[in-house]
């Protein structure tokens, strides 16, 4: 994916997305100080110079060099199809060029992860649709967060969003009708691992890692995102694993801002509407990145697991969603009511305790006016589930309030 050039200050970066890696682009500036304004662009086909940039942006006629470029490209274009390599193939090339010898020198290339961060998990999924994989159609489970199904009818209304089943005990039911070129979504159920999907060897597999606090090891062939704000207590972010080069989109970052100075419920739950109504894909911020780099994953599973297994042990009402391994970290403890009046009369009475537990998730309308997804199951879990934290944040002392929350209520005959 490339931008929009507006300004001809941005012709050599725009150079190099729309041509390479089929064709090299390359700056000879000046390296002496005060030269900021001079240029010098080539464009290379193998060894052989096809054109050069030269000149000074205080002295250029305007427009002209925009003009000049977007004709190379043009007259390129039509004597033969670009070569398409997404960005991850480019990385790779860039980070296997030879090197005869180490370069001294104050300015190297500076080094990266293998990760590439996002202001949220659906600008992340977005990026991975648009720029690297580009599919016919895209599958997803019909027992699903809303943001996925948004971001595609909000960013590829023309692409095909179809739907395989998730039954009760969150069994995924692998389509059979994946054709070459789809791309089909999969999840770890809070924290729950699943199985890889059994599907047509050319459908292009997403992992979606949002409720993993500690992914497993990256599947070969797949490509994994996630919401990091589902894990970590965070502002924003989502990730994509891979070094990539995404080209952000401008955003004012103020549902971040009001998430970091949020008095209460209701100032998240308005940066929440405001990220829904209108959301980027840009990058991730600063704060939270810095917060998420500090944390320790470890002791935060630690605690995380400990507040899961009391719940399990201790709680008298419900019956639990998933039944965790021992190698797995819980996101929430999900607990199914006998049915919906009695979930919704506790977890009001929770409220009242100031315990505050979620529903995940309720069927968006694209699944509930459908024909031809079958969403029975997702249906039954929207109105039987009630999502207890258990996060890191909280201890013992916190789970004991929950049991005894829940006795109260139970004894007080709901």
């Amino acid at each position: 994916m490339t931008f929009e050039i507006t300004d001809e200050r941005q012709t050599f970066c725009w150079l190099r997305m729309r041509l390479e890696p089929k064709y090299r682009v390359v700056a000879e500036p000046d390296a002496s100080y005060y030269s900021e304004h001079k240029f010098c662009y080539r464009v290379y086909d193998g060894e052989k110079l096809l054109r050069e940039f030269r000149g000074d942006f205080r002295t250029l006629v305007p427009q002209t060099l925009l003009s000049a470029a977007r004709a190379l490209v043009g007259q390129l274009e039509s004597q033969g199809a670009i070569a398409a390599k997404n960005s991850e193939a480019k990385a790779v090339d860039a980070t296997n060029s030879p090197t005869e010898k180490r370069l001294i020198a104050s300015r190297l290339v500076p080094l990266r992860q293998q990760q590439t961060y996002f202001s949220s998990g659906r600008a992340a999924f977005t990026w991975l649709i648009r720029d690297a994989v580009r599919p016919k159609r895209v599958w997803l489970p019909t027992f699903v967060c809303w943001s996925l199904i948004e971001a595609m009818q909000q960013r590829f209304p023309q692409t095909p969003l179809m739907f395989y089943s998730v039954d009760r005990k969150l069994q995924s039911q692998w389509p059979n009708g994946t054709e070459p070129g789809d791309a089909l979504v999969y999840l770890h159920y809070f924290g729950h691992r699943s199985e890889e999907p059994d599907v047509s060897s050319e459908c292009i597999l997403l992992e979606d890692v949002s409720h993993q606090l500690i992914p497993r090891v990256n599947v070969a062939g797949s490509w994994r995102f996630g919401s990091l704000r589902k894990t970590f207590r965070i502002a924003d972010g989502g990730v994509v694993q891979g070094l990539h080069s995404p080209v952000y989109e401008p955003e004012d970052g103020l549902s971040t801002w009001l998430r970091g100075c949020s008095r209460d419920w209701r100032d998240l739950r308005e940066a929440e509407n405001m990220m829904d109504r209108g959301w980027r894909v840009s990058d991730m911020s600063s704060q939270s990145l810095a917060q998420m780099l500090a944390s320790d994953p470890s002791r935060m599973a630690e605690q995380r697991c400990s507040n899961q297994r009391f719940l399990q042990a201790h709680l008298m009402v419900g019956e639990p969603l998933v039944r965790f391994r021992e190698d797995e970290v819980p996101l929430l403890h999900n607990i199914l009511m006998p049915d919906t009046e009695s979930r919704n009369s506790l977890r009001s009475f929770l409220a009242s305790r100031g315990i505050f537990c979620s529903i995940h998730w309720p069927l968006h309308p694209v699944l509930r006016n459908s024909v031809s997804a079958d969403s029975e199951d997702a249906a039954w879990l929207e109105s039987h589930v009630l999502s207890i934290p258990v996060a890191d944040d909280f201890d013992l002392s916190d789970m004991t309030r929950i049991v005894e929350a829940t006795r109260e209520w139970s004894e007080a005959g709901r």
